[in-house]
């Protein structure tokens, strides 16, 4: 039976919707999963939501509020919206206990790590010395802008098969202290981190959108048929 992938669509509160982007669900069903969306809803636990499926995947979206780790809002911080970081802490969280595997994308990577007490930058430009570009233009989804090096035996290595390759990137903030429970396998020239896993590969977090890149890269769609297998392994061993 194919996993069941837990997909979680955040309120948007401007607009009065929840959202998810068509190119997660794609790339899910493309990598052999079901993909199941959950909407951030006080009325259902995270619990009983990650209980339903095999695996989450936490994706993008807009700013994680700083008080969520700690620190006042830096004034390039942009739109936050705070239920939905409580929401989806918890909801790692319950997957962490619930043995689950987690992907991390884009602001799921920053979540992530605030989740399991890091830090983030809250404005890479005016934080970092800063030296590419890390947001370009919302529009070219599928567009290649800087490389980066992948750490040799991580989990990551293992899915991808090699130390470099091109990203895509849309983002202002991004790891700061790193949450101990994670360890830095990838990283842009210059230095921010584009990538973190856990010891057991349970959980990988990734800052650029691989799901923009899956019809386009080989290299990319193996991050999502890497993370279907895992789920439907442990599915498999928990049955």
């Amino acid at each position: 039976m194919k996993p069941k992938i837990g997909v979680i669509s955040r309120f948007m509160a401007k607009e009065n919707h929840y959202a998810t982007g068509a190119n997660y669900i794609n790339a899910v069903v493309g990598a052999g999963g079901i993909p199941i969306q959950f909407p951030i809803n006080p009325a259902e636990p995270p619990e009983t939501l990650v209980s339903l499926v095999d695996g989450i995947i936490i994706p993008g979206g807009a700013d994680v509020a700083p008080l969520s780790y700690g620190e006042q809002p830096h004034p390039k911080v942009t739109r936050t919206f705070r239920k939905n970081d409580i929401y989806e802490i918890e909801m790692i969280q319950a997957a962490i206990r619930q043995n689950k595997p987690i992907l991390a994308i884009c602001r799921g990577i920053q979540i992530l790590n605030v989740s399991l007490g890091g830090t983030l930058y809250q404005d890479i430009p005016s934080q970092t010395k800063n030296e590419i570009c890390h947001y370009q233009d919302s529009a070219a989804r599928g567009e290649m802008t800087h490389s980066i090096s992948i750490a040799e035996g991580s989990h990551l290595y293992h899915m991808i098969g090699k130390t470099e390759m091109l990203v895509n990137s849309y983002h202002h903030q991004s790891v700061k202290t790193l949450a101990d429970s994670l360890k830095a396998v990838a990283t842009a020239p210059d230095g921010i981190i584009e990538a973190v896993e856990s010891e057991d590969g349970m959980i990988v977090g990734v800052q650029w959108h691989p799901e923009s890149l899956c019809a386009i890269s080989e290299e990319h769609a193996r991050i999502f048929a890497s993370f279907i297998e895992r789920c439907q392994s442990v599915s498999t061993q928990q049955a």
